[in-house]
């Protein structure tokens, strides 16, 4: 599984239009405090597309049904990712994701 992250980099690599992209797929399981995978990055060493990206894909994965599980609640994702911010998460990135989620939520009714 801890592989995914290098195959998708290699898989895309040849493809030039997204060079400028390709930290997001190698870089996405990265944590803030140097836990992640696949280079151990810590905090600002983590490319902030990277970063940006952790967090929605971790809100997409919790929120979105899955064949083993339902779909978490919004109220129940936002916890758990406010609680691995500054571990898990750029502190940041979390709040910038919550702000442009409420942002688009309030223009949306």
């Amino acid at each position: 599984m801890r592989k995914h992250t290098q195959y998708a980099y290699e898989m895309l690599a040849p493809i030039a239009y997204l060079k400028p992209a390709l930290d997001i797929p190698y870089c996405h399981h990265e944590k803030w405090d140097g836990t992640g995978y696949p280079r151990g990055l810590k905090g600002e060493q983590i490319p902030l597309a990277a970063r940006l990206f952790a967090v929605v894909d971790v809100w997409d994965a919790l929120r979105s049904d899955r064949p083993y599980r339902k779909g978490w609640s919004d109220d129940k994702v936002y916890e758990y990712i406010k609680s691995l911010a500054g571990t898990h998460f750029d502190p940041r990135a979390v709040e910038l994701f919550f702000k442009v989620l409420s942002e688009n939520n309030q223009g949306a009714g």
